[in-house]
């Protein structure tokens, strides 16, 4: 959906799992209008439809399927899932096990709580696949999404943003208006429950803006109230995102750009459109997980909603000139409606935070002119009574900023994105910098290029997000786009902005997943809140790591008293003070790999049954 100053919009190409073939992907960068014309014959010879192609092997069951399609079958969990061991949980750690906004900051468990994670928008998606098809390792993609999340929480990160549905037919998600296909919903179900097996937090998003499957368009197309299609649209087997060659040249395309771009606005004000997302938060914060028994709304595993990934209503067509009070209605509409489905997690948007015509002297701020006519209004869509907090993503590359310039425009956008946030009429709200990222090409896809090129902007972004943090200013952490995840043999699956496991920019993502994990751990729960400190304790003899709780730390962190020698509740305070130390709010975070007190966990038996638990 782009045109005039919109064909530079967007985030990242954002590709459906596809098993290896031979066609090229279309770039994702959006285009700058200047230099569309000469690119528009280019882009046109690249093919975008994605066919179901024929599998090769059997894997380990010896039975053949003949195209991905039929190796859909979602988790199959007498196979793909290994619960963990018991965990007893209190009523008190039940209670604050969900996250809260206060004073400026997350909190969970009664302190202060950081992101540290990544985007990894295909979770669903992969774990559909069968053991059957063609995957690397052998594996089913259940496996693969648990190997995946397990070796994530062991880098230390704590938190992953992903999709509530499915962004191809080919992994089969809502089929049509509330119906939905059960593979998708176990296979989401599945996701969640792995996270919270590996300790990482989970925010979902409802819908998509740029896929056309379980996407804002498909919602336009699904309505009865909405005028029915008099052109076709360019986007449903379109792999990546819309760039200005998909609506073809002259007085047609420019025809079917603008058709497009009313079309999808209408999302926002359409009724039908408007019911079925309604329908579709309500369906998904009501379902009863299929492994662990828990509602959505009551599974503290979910921090977070993201109402829409990355909206647009684009105000330069003249008959959209009202998007920005449309998609603020919208806003305001959903916003209000989830906060009555669901008073246990945070709701915030999901939008890159571009300035809008309510704080005309921010806009300087944005990347170009272009970004003040998408429908987004920062200050004016954050203040929102149901907006608990502000996200914000970056995308110079997709936005044509010059390399050098990339490090010092990040710093400047987390700054005012955090000075506009203290200072909201509605109160001050953390920023999440919810998506960030550097595109490499195929042949940048080398040790050298990736050090050169994408190791500088994470280190400049986490820099960043580290000094708010020490400033005490309202971050609420980042998340990078994105993780790789290898499911098909012979794909890399990296494409242009995805980190694989090998790549040298993994080690910074853990040195600031260290970070923020010291930071976070160093304060322990308030004592008025009834949970525990727990430290880390190692057997020297035997070996044994375990956890021990030591609620007088809590205490003696909280007063003014001087400590006292012979009290180990003040030794270990100062030891926190001084970062010598870490604390964790329950004995299951404390014994948890990677995010917890070791890197391999506590010493424990094997699980013999699943038990619920924060």
């Amino acid at each position: 959906m782009s045109a005039q100053p919109a064909d530079m919009e967007g985030g990242p190409q954002k590709s459906a799992l596809k098993p290896p073939q031979k066609q090229q992907r279309p770039p994702s960068p959006h285009i700058p209008r200047l230099i569309a014309v000469l690119a528009i014959g280019l882009l046109l010879a690249i093919p975008i439809a994605v066919p179901i192609v024929v599998m090769k092997v059997t894997g380990k069951s010896g039975k053949k399927y003949s195209s991905l399609e039929a190796a859909i079958t979602g988790p199959e969990l007498s196979k793909d899932f290994i619960p963990i061991a018991d965990e007893e949980v209190t009523t008190e750690e039940q209670k604050e096990s969900f996250l809260k906004v206060t004073d400026k900051s997350f909190e969970r468990f009664c302190r202060p709580y950081f992101t540290a994670g990544f985007n990894a928008y295909e979770l669903v998606e992969a774990a559909m696949v069968s053991r059957r098809a063609e995957t690397v390792g052998d594996r089913s993609g259940a496996q693969i999404v648990d190997d995946t999340l397990r070796q994530a929480a062991a880098r230390g990160m704590n938190t992953v943003r992903m999709w509530a549905h499915t962004t191809t037919s080919l992994y089969p998600f809502q089929v049509a208006p509330g119906k939905y296909d059960e593979r998708g919903l176990k296979s989401l179900d599945f996701v969640l429950e792995t996270a919270r097996k590996y300790g990482l937090q989970v925010i979902l998003s409802f819908i998509d803006n740029w896929k056309y499957y379980n996407g804002v368009d498909q919602y336009v197309d699904w309505s009865t109230t909405a005028p029915n299609r008099t052109m076709a649209s360019p986007f449903k087997d379109l792999m990546g995102d819309p760039t200005a060659a998909i609506y073809g040249t002259g007085p047609a395309g420019e025809e079917l750009k603008r058709y497009e771009t009313e079309r999808h606005a209408l999302f926002f004000s359409d009724p039908d459109a408007k019911k079925f997302f309604k329908n579709h938060v309500a369906f998904l914060i009501n379902r009863n997980n299929s492994i662990n028994g828990r509602v959505y709304r009551d599974d503290p595993t979910i921090i977070a909603w993201n109402l829409i990934n990355e909206p647009r209503c684009e105000s330069w067509l003249a008959s959209n000139k009202d998007c920005n009070k449309r998609f603020q209605a919208w806003l305001s509409e959903m916003s209000t409606h989830t906060r009555s489905l669901d008073p246990n997690h945070l709701i915030t948007i999901g939008s890159e935070g571009f300035y809008g015509d309510s704080t005309p002297q921010l806009m300087q701020y944005n990347p170009q002119a272009w970004a003040r006519e998408l429908g987004q209004d920062f200050v004016m869509n954050t203040n929102l009574p149901n907006i608990d907090f502000a996200t914000v993503h970056a995308w110079p590359d997709n936005w044509m900023l010059p390399q050098d310039k990339i490090p010092a425009f990040l710093d400047k956008w987390v700054q005012s994105h955090m000075i506009a946030g203290a200072n909201l009429s509605s109160g001050s709200k953390p920023i999440m910098f919810e998506e960030f990222g550097k595109r490499l090409d195929a042949n940048q896809q080398t040790e050298w290029m990736i050090q050169q090129l994408r190791d500088p902007i994470y280190q400049s972004t986490y820099a960043s997000v580290e000094k708010a943090i020490d400033a005490q200013q309202p971050i609420a952490g980042s998340l990078f786009w994105k993780l790789a995840i290898p499911v098909f043999d012979g794909q890399d699956a990296r494409g242009p902005y995805g980190v694989d496991d090998i790549d040298s920019t993994m080690a910074v993502i853990s040195d600031h997943s260290e970070f923020m994990k010291r930071k976070m751990n160093s304060v322990p729960p308030r004592p008025e809140c009834n949970l525990g400190a727990w430290f880390g304790t190692l057997d020297q003899t035997s070996g044994e790591r375990n956890c021990a709780n030591v609620p007088a730390a809590a205490s003696a962190f909280y007063t003014k008293a001087p400590a006292k020698a012979d009290d180990i509740g003040s030794k270990l305070a100062d030891d926190l003070k001084a970062g010598k130390a870490l604390v964790f709010p329950t004995k299951a975070s404390c014994c948890k790999a990677g995010t917890g007190a070791f890197p391999e966990g506590c010493t424990v038996p094997a699980a013999k049954k699943l038990r619920r638990s924060a």
